[in-house]
């Protein structure tokens, strides 16, 4: 009887430390107008760990997801960047998503070590200023008539993130 209320005791736990994941992210959709909850979920759930995870570590893993994110970014522009067929100026709008997605890659370690010491403001304006490379880098191919973003996945995907990413860190605030 004993072994029989643990595997319940245990089952149920799970489940309900698993649905924590789907209330975290319908919280976050409903205080942040920027947060989809599918998005949401399907990122945390990309994660190892998400299931057995607290509203803080939620908030670890999501400063995570975007590093990881804006890293694959700047590896995918630099791999556009040595096609010889880019045009000049597709080249000098990719050199500008390189720029700002390096320096995001920045602002995501900086705010990593602020969310470990507690300090919400420091990283909310970290994470702040990747949301924004995102929307640079799109909007610099927006420039030209006919020119579309070989990068609207990605920097749809950053945008995404850190509007996860702030919700949490304004519950955790």
């Amino acid at each position: 009887m004993i072994i029989i209320s643990m595997i319940i005791l245990n089952i149920s736990t799970t489940i309900v430390v698993a649905n924590f994941v789907e209330k975290t992210c319908k919280k976050c959709a409903k205080n942040n107008p920027n947060v989809d909850y599918e998005f949401c979920v399907s990122s945390f759930r990309s994660h190892p760990g998400s299931d057995s995870a607290d509203l803080r570590k939620l908030g670890a893993i999501s400063l995570h997801l975007i590093g990881k994110n804006v890293s694959n970014s700047v590896e995918y522009v630099e791999d556009l960047l040595h096609k010889k067929e880019v045009d000049p100026y597709k080249r000098a709008r990719l050199n500008d998503c390189l720029e700002v997605y390096c320096e995001a890659v920045v602002s995501v370690e900086e705010g990593k070590k602020a969310y470990k010491e507690g300090r919400y403001d420091d990283v909310n304006i970290k994470v702040s200023s990747v949301m924004d490379a995102g929307r640079v880098c799109e909007d610099g191919f927006r420039e030209k008539e006919g020119l579309s973003s070989p990068l609207t996945r990605w920097n749809n995907d950053t945008f995404n993130l850190t509007a996860i990413a702030l919700s949490i860190i304004n519950m955790l605030s």
